[in-house]
């Protein structure tokens, strides 16, 4: 069989495999003497690919461990320490009760109005999704969302999808607001202060055409009148001191990270730097717990707590995609994309904004943006160093609203339809994609508009 047919069939297959356990069994339930242990299966289907490349002879091992290796300046394991790091940091402050602390400021300040709830919860999740993670936003808002909708008698589709997309739209701000930021930026050398120069008017213009356009989808759905919340937000903090450590180290370490590239220091160092002392600080308080609770009763550990909401399965899954790129770029099915692209962007560096944005957000749809963000990474290299930058911020936006546009552009997607889905609230895949369709090439051609601007006037 041809190689490059094998490696289509294969991919085909992988993500055939990886779609069927994530929509039909997101979850596997294994069971640890007393304890029952869940385990996302996503990554499964990532790992069955790089198993039919080794088994069919079309990647040697040899190749296998090039790809574990990363290319170029990119290193698997340093994107993914840095991710986990970050995500780490933001588990913590939502253990401590700080994320459901502001959607109760956004609830309390909508008082009676649907449409105030509306955009107090958008704003909310944006702020939020710059400083943290798309990721951790969604699946810790999604179902406070959902049981306050419920609990204010009305339709929680709207805010649910505002959620989603402002999450998706946001995260393209700051270097850490979404993995394949980390995994393209740092390919590049790329410094967190550069990285928000350049993309800070994009995201700021793609999230008001956003906004606009959900609230014009919504409008007529979210008039209501809602019953008022008489929730203290405060009394969502569990964990006060908690939450105030929580906030000084991510803010610490956001400035630690723009000052990086002055520091001449590896981004991912200093982000497991802080992560080590929030450790650190937890450990001496859980063990400073665990004697008192000798006079006072048992207690939760916070360490193991937070240990075990990190989204380890994120590790196989990218370690694997990293081994499937690596076979395309071997077999020069990336370097025929990219030549492909660069024909068509000849000597404009508007054309390439808009290339590379639009080809890889309908890409991250077919394999899901970070293997696509992953498979771009040598496509990107081989643009002139003119129009590099031009390209691979394009990517950078393409990888974070092509999530918006089905629920297979991202895992986070496939997660909140699936959370959804257990409480009774299902979104199909058809109504995904119908406000998907309305809203995100929009809101995507104004996002590239926007950047291929500044490279004329800034």
């Amino acid at each position: 069989m041809d190689g490059k047919l094998a490696i289509e069939i294969i991919f085909v297959v992988s993500g055939a495999a990886m779609l069927a356990l994530i929509l039909r069994r997101p979850y596997l339930y294994i069971r640890m003497g007393s304890r029952q242990v869940r385990l996302a299966t996503y990554f499964l289907g990532a790992l069955i690919g790089p198993a039919l490349l080794l088994a069919l002879g079309v990647l040697h091992y040899s190749q296998l461990l090039a790809g574990l290796q990363g290319y170029g300046e990119i290193n698997p394991v340093s994107v993914l320490v840095l991710f986990l790091s970050l995500v780490f940091l933001s588990i913590f402050l939502d253990i401590t009760g700080f994320f459901e602390y502001c959607a109760r400021l956004a609830l309390n300040l909508a008082g009676s109005s649907g449409r105030g709830l509306f955009f107090s919860l958008y704003i909310t999740v944006s702020f939020l999704t710059i400083f943290t993670s798309n990721d951790i936003v969604i699946l810790t808002f999604t179902p406070f969302i959902y049981y306050v909708s419920r609990q204010a008698g009305i339709d929680p589709l709207p805010y649910l999808v505002a959620e989603f997309f402002a999450a998706n739209t946001w995260s393209m701000m700051l270097y850490i607001g979404n993995p394949t930021n980390i995994l393209l930026a740092s390919s590049f050398r790329l410094g967190f202060a550069p990285y928000f120069f350049r993309m800070a008017l994009p995201t700021v213009a793609a999230g008001t055409v956003n906004l606009l356009l959900l609230y014009l989808l919504f409008r007529h759905r979210i008039n209501r009148p809602l019953t008022p919340s008489h929730m203290p937000a405060a009394s969502a903090l569990t964990d006060r001191p908690g939450a105030t450590l929580g906030v000084v180290l991510l803010a610490g370490c956001l400035v630690a990270l723009s000052l990086a590239p002055t520091l001449d220091v590896d981004m991912w160092m200093i982000s497991v730097g802080f992560a080590l002392s929030l450790m650190l600080v937890l450990l001496v308080r859980d063990v400073l717990a665990a004697a008192r609770s000798r006079f006072r009763g048992p207690f939760r550990l916070t360490t193991a707590s937070a240990l075990r909401r990190v989204p380890w399965g994120i590790v196989p899954f990218v370690l694997g995609m990293f081994i499937m790129v690596e076979t395309l770029r071997v077999y020069g099915m990336t370097a025929d994309l990219g030549a492909l692209l660069s024909r068509i962007s000849g000597d404009s560096a508007a054309v390439h904004v808009f290339a590379y944005g639009f080809s890889s957000a309908f890409s991250a749809n077919l394999i899901n943006n970070i293997p696509m963000s992953v498979a771009y990474v040598p496509m990107v290299g081989a643009v002139s160093a003119a129009h590099l930058h031009p390209a691979l911020y394009a990517t950078i936006a393409g990888s974070n609203l092509g999530a918006n546009l089905t629920p297979l552009g991202a895992l986070a997607g496939i997660m909140w339809m699936s959370m959804l889905t257990d409480r009774q609230a299902a979104v199909s895949f058809r109504e995904f994609v119908g406000y998907g369709l309305l809203v995100t090439p929009v809101t995507l051609t104004v996002c590239l508009a926007t950047l291929a601007l500044t490279w004329t006037f800034l």
